[in-house]
């Protein structure tokens, strides 16, 4: 019989896809495991961020008001390297995280971790603590890493849309401003106690 001989693949053609597509298909609840990691992920640095950005500005005003109000985050100027200093501190500190327990889930875990497991818990918050609580704590992450994404996008959308810092716009008094110095607090406080007199104790 005459052998055939084996086809080699001409430059630029597609490559055969046996062995690569759909051969072991991952279950349902392990992609959706990989879902939930990746929002908690972006969740935790959004809560960074939420948290740094408005810092970042009152630092600003704080140690440069001269310059306070003509620098945003997203439209530059001049200002103090604290978010870019804290949030490389954190992001290098994920990074070594996400090492860490990468490693632990190729060698001892495998597909048995929960989404954003770090294997590191220093403080031992969670050390002997019943299942339900390990939920209510996972839910409670993925809560606050939500609403820290959409503040940091109405961050984005603020700044973009005033072209001033986010602390010093009027709607965001009740969240960077004592209560007691926002304006309309201010006029509803002398409403209510202005006509006071004051009555000295040693008459």
């Amino acid at each position: 019989d005459d052998e055939v001989p084996e086809q080699v693949p001409e430059a630029g053609a597609a490559m055969p896809t046996v062995g690569f597509v759909g051969e072991e298909e991952r279950p349902p609840a392990l992609i959706l495991r990989d879902y939930r990691e990746a929002e908690i992920r972006h969740g935790r640095l959004a809560m960074l961020a939420a948290v740094i950005w408005p810092l970042q500005e009152i630092a600003d005003r704080i140690f440069i008001p001269e310059s306070f109000g003509s620098m945003t985050i997203i439209y530059g100027g001049p200002t103090l390297p604290v978010a870019p200093l804290l949030m490389t501190f954190f992001m290098l500190n994920l990074g070594y995280l996400d090492i860490y327990s990468s490693e632990i889930k190729e060698n001892e875990s495998g597909d048995a971790f929960l989404p954003g497991e770090c294997f590191w818990d220093p403080l031992a918050i969670m050390e002997g603590a019943p299942d339900s609580m390990k939920r209510n704590m996972q839910e409670r992450e993925i809560l606050n890493g939500r609403a820290s994404m959409i503040a940091v996008a109405a961050y984005i959308f603020e700044e973009g849309m005033s072209h001033k810092p986010v602390i010093s716009l009027a709607a965001n008094d009740l969240l960077f401003e004592p209560f007691f110095l926002v304006p309309f607090v201010q006029a509803w406080l002398d409403t209510q106690f202005g006509s006071v007199s004051y009555i000295d104790p040693g008459i």
